[in-house]
């Protein structure tokens, strides 16, 4: 009998060499289908907003791709909203936008596995999954999906740019000059707050360059500082591949609060042989609510809980 392997033995020993430059990808050889779902949950005018951009870069890219047009739609979870329930702006013909509404709040991640099954049986086979809070510009659905084609199977992994909500004015400024350098996965220094376990506290202060000290990804080996590969994709905006998604199990529903809710899932692929590609060639924005929906304190009590959960209890699961 063969001995079982744990997600945290696969994780580490994933080797990522996908290929290609990222910040110059191939271009698509065949576009497949796509389906973004936005998980919602009170966040109000914003997310109109949000759903719009991403309508228009749905339109962008099935306009550029020739006569073979893929099937595109926008699927938005709105997770037991009672004081702002979503509102959809209006859409192009030619996309789907689909609300499905849940009973009460359940959480993130069993919000983005409704939007999950919901691709699954549309027939999409990339799926894209953006914040309520997070904007695209035009070209980055195409632009995802550039990052997942050639390696087959992967995980595309957008980056963004951080604004405060009190900057909203500026919004569409910060489309146009957001830059890789502006997300900390690019270069940061460890932050006391991200302290996730005692043994953190050796990298705190820290200068991190994480593209330029692992070739984009590509040379990732095991842990690097305090990460795995799977915590590279953060949930503010990532394409998957739907049906192995789905296969996997999609995310991992008892993380329903702040704090890991997408990385059981990259994990999960990962450890099925998934490469995880950085999106470089268009930065979106995260806008900041001002003040934050959760204090930074409470985050903070609620990322170490779930560091804890995630590295100490489910990588020790069974790949």
């Amino acid at each position: 009998m063969t001995p079982q392997v744990s997600l945290r033995a696969a994780v580490l020993a994933h080797r990522n060499e996908y290929g290609f430059d990222a910040a110059a990808p191939p271009a698509l050889v065949r576009a497949p289908s796509v389906t973004c779902v936005i998980p919602y949950h009170e966040t109000g005018l914003l997310a109109s907003q949000v759903a719009a951009a991403l309508l228009a870069s749905l339109r962008n890219y099935r306009s550029n791709v020739g006569t073979s047009a893929p099937d595109c739609r926008l699927v938005v979870v709105d997770d037991g909203s009672r004081l702002r329930p979503f509102e959809a702006p209006s859409r192009p013909q030619d996309i789907e936008l689909q609300v499905v509404r849940l009973e009460g709040n359940q959480g993130r991640s069993r919000t983005r596995n409704v939007g999950l099954r919901t691709a699954s049986a549309s027939g999409a086979e990339v799926t894209v999954f953006v914040d309520s809070d997070v904007l695209v510009p035009g070209d980055h659905i195409a632009n995802l999906l550039s990052a997942t084609q050639p390696a087959g199977q992967a995980i595309a992994a957008g980056f963004f740019m951080t604004v405060r909500s009190a900057e909203r004015d500026t919004v569409e400024q910060a489309l146009g000059r957001a830059r890789v350098e502006d997300d900390w996965r690019s270069e940061c220094v460890y932050a006391p707050s991200w302290i996730g376990c005692p043994a953190d506290l050796e990298f705190v202060g820290r200068r991190f360059r994480l593209l330029d000290e692992t070739r984009d990804w590509r040379e990732w080996s095991g842990m690097v500082g305090p990460w795995c590969l799977a915590n590279m994709v953060l949930g503010g905006c990532f394409a998957v591949p739907t049906d192995l998604a789905v296969s996997v199990g999609g995310f991992e529903e008892s993380f329903d609060r702040y704090g890991f809710t997408e990385t059981t899932l990259v994990a999960k692929l990962i450890a099925a042989g998934c490469m995880v590609v950085p999106v470089l060639g268009s930065i979106a924005v995260h806008v900041e609510p001002q003040p934050a929906h959760l204090p930074q304190s409470q985050r903070n009590v609620h990322f170490r809980e779930a560091h804890h959960r995630f590295f100490g209890e489910f990588l020790a699961r069974a790949a």
